[in-house]
């Protein structure tokens, strides 16, 4: 990735599609399946950015709200007769948690199962787990929190304008100090 810049321009795009189709006249598959097609894809965008690194140090330390809900029991979702999520995760007692930018990102990227809802006429929520975590948490995103999460890498601000650097003789590379 050269110039982080047309990266963030397209995801200005995305995330403003994402804003721009959460609320919905009428609601259809197709209407979710895009949806779901985006936030993945932006999703891949964001982590692609931080691997680069082209993201800042104060826009990798954004956290985002979320509710977590612990595996229970020891029968495993599966793809075959995979139940319900109130079948193998204990809804009755969420946790409120803050997850860094990274873990989002492998949930929507990564993601196991996925399932929406939505209030009135608009996309509410979600509840994700990765195929890593789908043994141990499930979780749960606010649309408009996510869309907003997401907003903080598709702005110029987050973009890296310098750095420091030290050798990782384990990695054989040089790993980042801070991004300013």
């Amino acid at each position: 990735m050269i110039d982080s810049t047309y990266w963030r321009q397209e995801l200005r795009a995305e995330v403003a599609w994402l804003r721009r189709h959460r609320k919905y006249r009428r609601w259809s598959e197709k209407q979710l399946v895009l949806f779901e097609r985006r936030l993945m894809l932006v999703a891949f965008q964001i982590r692609s950015l931080l691997e680069r690194p082209k993201v800042n140090d104060r826009a990798r330390s954004v956290r985002l709200p979320a509710i977590r809900y612990k595996k229970i029991g020891t029968k495993p979702f599966t793809v075959i007769g995979t139940g319900f999520p109130e079948d193998r995760f204990d809804l009755e007692n969420p946790e409120a948690v803050e997850l860094d930018v990274t873990a989002v990102c492998n949930q929507l990227i990564h993601y196991y199962w996925m399932q929406t809802w939505s209030e009135g006429t608009a996309f509410k929520g979600m509840l994700v787990f990765s195929d890593y975590m789908r043994h141990k948490w499930a979780y749960e995103f606010l649309i408009e929190d996510l869309v907003g999460f997401f907003s903080v890498f598709a702005d110029e601000s987050s973009a890296v304008s310098g750095m420091s650097l030290q050798w990782d003789e384990k990695k054989q590379d040089y790993a980042i100090q801070h991004a300013r």
